[in-house]
């Protein structure tokens, strides 16, 4: 799955000159179709500035993923490959999430793509209960791993008055409280076996209120939690959990941003435009960046030096040269870092963040 790949890993391989090929294919419908497009960017490298060794090395690359495709033929879902002829790597990966179809030619492997799939899918454990019966299981990249079941079987009041309806209410009480301690135990061990940042707790009003009592603090803090009507059928209950799961996902989003703009708009540990963040990734001084996932900055990489420059230059500006080709400015931000053990959020556009320059980061110093 595509959470447990090491981008850090793939980050650190890298060549002087374009000779990784990274493929990301849609589906079994693009698998069919990436001969003809293969044909196409050859003759669009033969025509350009590309040096013929480089020319070369595609060719190397495009057999090698030819034959993987023809032992191991795409039959749902989606795929990337990363191969490298110079090093001698190839990596293939099926992928649970959606990507779109793309072929990008570069000095090292294209990993922005699932670096934004990691971010937007990452881990979450998800309950679902109420008073009859629990759910807990963990949605790592969008699938869904096996679940832990726990009965409740509690009760509903009674309306009868005297000692009898007491009695009755101390022992649903208790049997509520034992239930909500089951499930909360099952979470702390869950907690100890994965990673995971936040917990959807949904379903019935009343077990929710005692599961979070019964949470340990550093637990608590990562519930969001909803009132559900768990009889209205699986599919509508998962398709609320995934709404739910996005929500919170675009609100953590902005809430970066705006502690980010706040540090910037009073001097503080912050930078934002692209050529500020490169410089500060360079320097290995980022912490934690956001980045609107629409934002397609261009960029140059010198053969010569591997200097790496934003914009359209002509020239590289360590070196001089003039051997310089383009580069997705994002992703080499990406690789650096991965490198230096930094976060990355990739935002649905905000407009306050196109408005600043559709980059920002906080800073270590």
């Amino acid at each position: 799955m595509f959470a447990d790949i090491n981008l850090r890993k793939l980050a650190e391989m890298t060549t002087l000159k374009r000779t990784f090929l990274s493929v990301y294919i849609s589906g079994p419908h693009s698998a069919t179709d990436i001969k003809n497009r293969f044909k196409k960017l050859r003759r669009a490298l033969k025509g350009g500035r590309a040096e013929k060794d480089e020319r070369e090395h595609f060719d190397e690359n495009v057999k090698a993923i030819f034959n993987y495709l023809e032992r191991n033929p795409l039959q749902f879902g989606s795929l990337c490959i990363f191969s490298c002829w110079a090093l001698d790597f190839f990596q293939a990966v099926q992928l649970t999430a959606p990507v779109k179809d793309l072929i990008w030619i570069d000095s090292s492997p294209y990993i922005r793509p699932l670096a934004e799939l990691q971010e937007e899918y990452e881990n979450v454990a998800v309950v679902v209960a109420d008073n009859k019966k629990s759910r807990i299981f963990l949605v790592s990249s969008a699938v869904a791993g096996s679940e832990d079941v726990i009965k409740g079987n509690v009760k509903n009041h009674v309306r009868k008055g005297g000692w009898s309806q007491q009695r009755y209410e101390r022992r649903r009480d208790k049997q509520l409280l034992l239930y909500a301690r089951e499930i909360a135990d099952a979470l702390s061990r869950l907690d100890k076996e994965e990673i995971f940042r936040r917990i959807l707790l949904v379903g019935g009003k009343e077990i929710m209120r005692i599961v979070l009592d019964n949470l340990p603090q550093v637990l608590k803090k990562k519930v969001t939690e909803k009132t559900l009507d768990l009889g209205k059928g699986e599919g509508a209950i998962n398709n609320d959990i995934m709404d739910l799961f996005l929500e919170q996902e675009r609100q953590s989003e902005r809430d970066l941003w705006e502690k980010i703009r706040i540090e910037y708009l009073r001097g503080g540990l912050s930078v934002v435009g692209i050529y500020d963040v490169l410089s500060a990734a360079k320097e290995g001084r980022v912490e934690e960046m956001i980045v609107n996932r629409t934002f397609k900055p261009e960029g140059r990489r010198c053969r010569n030096c591997e200097n790496l420059d934003a914009g359209v230059a002509k020239t590289c500006s360590a070196c001089g040269s003039k051997s310089l080709f383009e580069i997705d400015v994002v992703n080499e931000i990406v690789e650096m870092l991965k490198l230096s053990g930094a976060e990355v959020d990739f935002a649905n556009p905000i407009q306050t963040l196109v408005d600043a320059g559709e980059i920002a980061a906080l800073l270590r110093y």
